[in-house]
């Protein structure tokens, strides 16, 4: 597997052959547990090809899926990607205007979706099934090989219009890129096995923790997405399903730590000791918390950056993990590019362009083109920030949002988030930008206290501590402690959520002293 490139459906069938009785994919469903081989889920895949065939579809043609993590959604992608069809997921929260855009973007020629979510007038064929593991609604075998054509994968994500974009990336690239990752970190013929508790309607449950566990030859176990009453169960799950691998997002990781603090600790060596690799990604996270979970559970955390558009650009390994430092996440892939470029009145903090040969298509415009923003040498612009090290480890200091101009003056909100951070009590820091009458531009500083009982001393010590460190343009108009900040499903903090909730609660404060 030493190709730049590579083509998921020989590799798929190769792999479905070497490892026939092997298990592929484990599904709990809570009261019972069933167990599906390559060779089964590769018979499966030719049942779903019949069942495109006989709805209409063909070569480049789309499905749209609304369906919950699930055997049904794991072997209807592969099967898809088999056949050359493109694929478009969408969540099954998905709101009526969002699944309306999404039709116009993707123009499918099916949708299936669960039993029991509502039917949208389309006049689109839509099919229902019960995703409750049971795939004998499908019925014979067709042929799913379509050797000369790579579909696309669509993903769902928000415009600055308020409206829903489809990401375009190619299969046979994303495909290529998790094969290149795992050699990267020599567990290629590892047989690892994954739990796969992020979404299925996005790139996290889908490539990460669907695609990379067939790069390693090995499984993954479905669960629901992951919750806070998960947390609970965490380690009991772990080692009910002898799960050898890791992606923990910083979701978790908080969830984990917070639960070992309310317990006085939990013992988990023995089944830590099971674990062989442990990633971490999709969301940024302190170093005071790597290396405090790391303490706790005695697991190394291997952080990598990517994007949705570009897959993996850096890792952690054990050669580089001893150079970390606040906001480093190793160094770049051997086939990628990095490119700094100076921001004007900012130093040593650079806008953080890329050139990878996995790269996606675009975004995917209602007029049916797909749109690529790279420089004339093909370099993309991530949109972080960030610099190189001494020791050649990529640290990102936050995104071109997250320095802001206030009264002519460029305040950088990750500095502020990495330096508060260490302060006495605090355990998760958002500096939440907002557009300003006087300054054009000001921030909020919000807060997560680790003991909410001495919320009126921490903050009051904040902002005492903010006067004699910080200049004063770079104090925030408000110091706010919060319970919690909303998150995405990858457990990414929306700082535009937090706003709108500030500014609803500021709202609601002016009605009262009105009266």
């Amino acid at each position: 597997m030493d190709n730049i490139y590579r083509k998921f459906n020989s590799d798929f069938i190769k792999l479905c052959g070497e490892n026939g009785e092997a298990d592929m994919i484990i599904y709990d469903t809570g009261y019972k547990i069933k167990r599906y081989t390559y060779e089964k889920v590769f018979s499966y895949c030719k049942k779903y090809a019949a069942f495109f065939r006989e709805k209409g579809l063909k070569k480049g043609d789309c499905i749209v899926t609304i369906l919950p993590n699930s055997p049904e959604a794991a072997i209807c992608f592969f099967s898809a990607l088999l056949c050359g069809i493109h694929y478009a997921p969408l969540p099954c929260t998905v709101t009526k205007r969002e699944f309306y855009n999404w039709i116009k973007l993707v123009d499918p020629g099916l949708i299936l979706k669960k039993e029991g979510i509502a039917d949208f007038e389309t006049g689109i064929p839509s099919i229902s099934c019960s995703c409750d593991g049971d795939l004998r609604w499908l019925g014979e075998m067709g042929s799913c090989i379509e050797e000369n054509f790579s579909p696309n994968i669509y993903l769902l994500t928000s415009g600055t219009t308020g409206l829903p974009k489809a990401m375009s990336i190619n299969a046979d690239k994303l495909w290529s890129s998790g094969n290149r990752f795992v050699q990267c970190y020599q567990i290629e013929k590892s047989q690892l096995r994954f739990w796969n508790y992020l979404p299925m309607s996005y790139l996290g449950g889908l490539f990460n923790l669907a695609m990379i566990p067939l790069c390693c030859r090995g499984s993954f176990v479905i669960s629901e997405p992951f919750s806070g009453k998960m947390v609970l169960n965490f380690w009991t799950y772990i080692k009910k399903h002898n799960i050898s691998a890791l992606w923990l997002v910083p979701s978790i990781i908080q969830g984990l730590l917070r639960l070992s603090k309310l317990v006085g600790g939990i013992e988990t060596k023995e089944i830590c000791d099971r674990i062989k690799t442990c990633f971490l990604g999709t969301a940024p996270i302190s170093l005071k918390q790597k290396q405090e979970f790391e303490s706790v559970f005695g697991l190394r955390l291997f952080e990598n950056f990517a994007l949705s558009e570009t897959t993996f650009l850096t890792g952690e390994r054990e050669d580089n993990i001893r150079f970390r430092e606040q906001g480093s996440v190793g160094e770049k892939l051997p086939y990628v590019e990095i490119r700094l470029l100076p921001i004007e009145g900012v130093d040593d903090t650079y806008s953080i362009w890329v050139k990878t040969p996995y790269l996606f298509n675009g975004y995917l415009s209602s007029d049916g083109n797909v749109d690529l923003e790279v420089d004339g040498e093909g370099f993309f612009d991530t949109k972080d920030l960030g610099r190189i090290n001494d020791d050649n480890v990529l640290v990102l200091q936050g995104r071109n949002r997250d320095i802001i101009k206030k009264g002519g003056l460029f305040v950088s909100l990750n500095e502020i988030e990495h330096v508060i951070q260490k302060l006495p009590n605090v355990a998760e820091v958002a500096a939440v930008p907002f557009e300003h009458d006087f300054y054009g531009e000001s921030y909020y500083l919000c807060v997560i206290l680790e003991d909410q009982t001495k919320e009126k001393d921490d903050i009051e010590y904040i902002h005492l501590w903010m006067l004699e460190n910080f200049v004063p343009y770079k104090h925030p108009e408000r110091i706010i402690s919060l319970k919690e900040f909303p998150r995405t499903v990858s457990g990414k903090i929306q700082k535009k959520e937090i706003l709108k909730i500030l500014e609803e609660e500021k709202h609601e404060y002016s009605k009262v002293s009105d009266q």
